[in-house]
Order: C-alpha cells, then sequence, then structure tokens
C-alpha cells in the first residue's frame, strides 16, 4: 500500500506530465504568451514536488544536481570533453551511489514515534517532549500538557529566525508577519514564544496533530530547500 506522501507526489507527477504536454502544444500552436504561464505554474509544481520528494529523500536535491549533471555529460559522450571529464564523471557516479545508501539511514520515516509521544504525554507516562525538524537551524517543537490541552511551544533562536521572511524585523513584529501565526500559533510576549493549544479531552486521534506537523515543515523547508537541512529526532523529557 502506498504511503500518503507518495500517492501526493505520484498526484504531482502526473499533473507536471500533463502541464509539459500543453506546453509543447501551445508551442506549437506559437501561443507563447500562454505557454509563458504555463511555464511558470510548472516550475512552482516542481518546487513544491522537490520539497516533497526531499521529505522522502533527504538527499534528493543533491542526487538530483548530480544526475542533472551526469546527463548532460553524456551528451558529450563522443567528445573530447567527455574523456577530459572521465575521472570527474567517475566520481560523481560514486558519489550518486554513496548517497543512495545513505538515504534510509538519515531520513527520520517512523511516524509512530510521533502517535507514541503523544500518547505517552497524553496518560501522563512521560512529562514532556520535543521535536527537532533541523538541527541545522535549532528549529524545535515542544510538547507538554497544560489541563486537558495539549501546549506546543516554539521558540526563536537567537542565530536563526526560522521562518521569518527577513532578519531585518523587530520583535513588536514578528506577531504578524511569522507564518506559524497563519497556522494558529500565536505570539506569547512574556514567554517570548510561539504557542498553539490543541484539545486533548478524549484524545483518540493524533492525525490532526500529525497533519500540523506536516504543514510547519512543509512551510519550513520550502523557501530554502537546497541549505536547510531535514533531519528530524524526537527527545523524551522522563518525568
Amino acid at each position: 500500500m502506498k504511503s500518503d506522501l507518495d500517492q501526493i507526489i505520484e498526484y504531482f507527477e502526473g499533473e507536471k506530465e500533463n502541464l509539459e504536454m500543453s506546453i509543447k502544444r501551445s508551442l506549437a500552436e506559437y501561443d507563447y504568451l500562454y505557454a509563458h504561464h504555463q511555464q511558470e505554474g510548472l516550475w512552482r509544481l516542481n518546487n513544491h514536488l522537490g520539497v516533497l520528494k526531499r521529505f522522502k529523500d533527504p538527499f534528493y536535491y543533491k542526487k538530483d544536481e548530480i544526475e542533472r549533471w551526469l546527463k548532460w555529460m553524456n551528451s558529450f559522450e563522443d567528445s573530447e570533453r567527455f574523456s577530459f571529464y572521465k575521472d570527474v564523471i567517475a566520481q560523481k557516479r560514486s558519489e550518486l551511489e554513496k548517497l543512495s545508501e545513505q538515504q534510509n539511514d538519515h531520513y527520520f520515516n517512523d511516524s509512530q514515534v510521533i502517535d507514541d509521544a503523544l500518547f505517552d504525554l497524553y496518560e501522563k507516562r512521560i512529562r514532556k517532549f520535543r521535536l527537532r525538524l533541523s538541527a541545522e537551524e535549532n528549529f524545535n517543537l515542544d510538547f507538554e500538557i497544560s489541563g486537558e490541552l495539549l501546549k506546543i511551544t516554539h521558540q526563536l533562536s537567537s542565530h536563526h529566525r526560522n521562518l521569518v521572511y527577513s532578519t531585518d524585523i523587530d520583535d513588536d513584529d514578528i506577531a504578524s508577519r511569522h507564518p506559524l501565526i497563519t497556522l494558529g500559533f500565536e505570539w506569547d510576549t512574556n514567554e517570548k514564544k510561539f504557542v498553539y493549544h490543541y484539545d486533548m479531552n478524549g484524545f483518540k486521534e493524533v492525525l490532526p496533530v500529525k497533519i500540523l506537523l506536516s504543514r510547519i515543515a512543509y512551510e519550513k523547508f520550502r523557501f530554502d530547500p537546497v541549505y536547510s537541512d531535514l533531519n528530524a529526532s524526537v527527545n523524551i523529557f522522563e518525568k
């Protein structure tokens, strides 16, 4: 059975193929303006698709870069240029193989860890847990129970403002300009944190919380997918 992520990727791959065919038809009919608008749509689609593929494979962008370079070099297979870069080509192919082997070791794909942590938190077996989406940017989400509410907090790093669009921004402006606000978080001026509350009364289903986490991950990594790392981990804080 295909995962939700695989099904979404498959859907967008189909949309990409249809859009590419439509662009070819527009160019054949000399409708360059429509082809231009479609090309812009294809660029946005490729951007979204790349982020989704990176969730599945953290080395997707690096592997794609190498694969495109190798494909370009193959077009010179019968030329002196290809012979000149023979050693580099072999090195790139070896690097590509190593990245493929490392994929499973680096990708956090066990969503059951989140399920277990949320239920342990609800049943008071643990005091708190932290989900780290990015060690490189120190991007963390803390989970704890406050009464009947699940309290999710995110504290801005002193070195990384995380989802903020501009680094030239005063603390008073954060609440109105930080993308987490659009996902239901509120800025706590006392704690200097973003806070999200979810009603845990009769808690039985983790899906709404995981959907929220998926949206946070997508909003974060779609802006700078090449240089931000996505290597999530969960840290449990016992009682």
